[in-house]
């Protein structure tokens, strides 16, 4: 199957059109955009193909499960993508308008509803990817480009049994809140980094001996970030960043256990 993009009018006639839409982004009305971007020659080919995968997508209402699953499928089907290709509105907007608009409506069904508080940007933040929050958060806050950007940071193409574990320690504390959190740094943006922290608090979470929850999993982040122009953190290999973080959190959570028992 062909991919296709945006091009730059369609993207500008999209948003600025948005409010006018909104009824039919409501509605799920996947045949007025079809026929509306047919209409107007707004969307071109890539020149890359992918494999269908849309049939394998997932929403059982465990969202947890269901981002993993969906993140594996999703960057499966399009990891042969170059990076500027792949960050680029203009794909995630062509496929969250098509391709992949009556997954995107049921995956987010909660929130196209005029009673839902902060309907509007939620509805846009779910079909577009450079939002008011930046293009690089913007990105990562979309309920599809997250899933894709989550799995690319986290592939581990030498664990063969499964390259995207990961991706359940990401999910454990909630996928698009967590992901956010990963995305603001920039130390964790090199996917050894990545990497060598998540095998941390795996190992950590298997031990079950303290709660790594989200602010444990904040704290770590913003020591690797602290660290890393002292500790050149991006020449370190994935072992080293694994057993500085799992140093770090062996005092913090010492300190948390003193705490609580004065």
């Amino acid at each position: 199957m062909r991919l296709q993009y945006l091009t730059d009018d369609g993207i500008q006639y999209l948003k600025g059109n948005f409010e006018t839409n909104l009824p039919h982004y409501i509605q799920k009305d996947s045949a007025f955009f079809a026929k509306m971007l047919k209409e107007h020659d707004f969307l071109q080919d890539t020149g890359y193909d992918f494999n269908p995968f849309v049939t394998n997508l997932q929403v059982t209402g465990d969202e947890s499960a269901d981002d993993v699953h969906n993140a594996e499928v999703i960057h499966r089907a399009l990891s042969n993508l170059p990076y500027y290709i792949a960050i680029d509105e203009k794909i995630w907007a062509a496929l969250l308008h098509t391709y992949l608009f009556d997954f995107v409506c049921e995956k987010r069904k909660d929130f196209l509803d005029e009673t839902v508080r902060d309907y509007q940007n939620k509805i846009y933040n779910s079909f577009f990817t450079y939002t008011r929050h930046g293009k690089r958060r913007g990105t990562f806050v979309n309920c599809v480009a997250s899933l894709y950007w989550g799995a690319e940071m986290v592939y581990a193409p030498d664990n063969r049994d499964d390259p995207y574990g990961l991706l359940r320690e990401i999910a454990a504390t909630g996928y698009p809140s967590t992901i956010i959190i990963f995305s603001s740094s920039r130390i964790l943006g090199r996917r050894e980094t990545c990497i060598g922290f998540l095998k941390a608090i795996h190992k950590l979470r298997l031990a079950q001996k303290w709660n790594v929850d989200r602010p444990a999993v904040v704290s770590g982040i913003k020591y690797l970030n602290l660290i890393a122009g002292l500790s050149m953190l991006d020449m370190r290999s994935e072992e080293e960043i694994e057993n500085m973080t799992e140093t770090f959190y062996q005092g913090y959570f010492q300190t948390l256990e003193h705490k609580d028992k004065q």
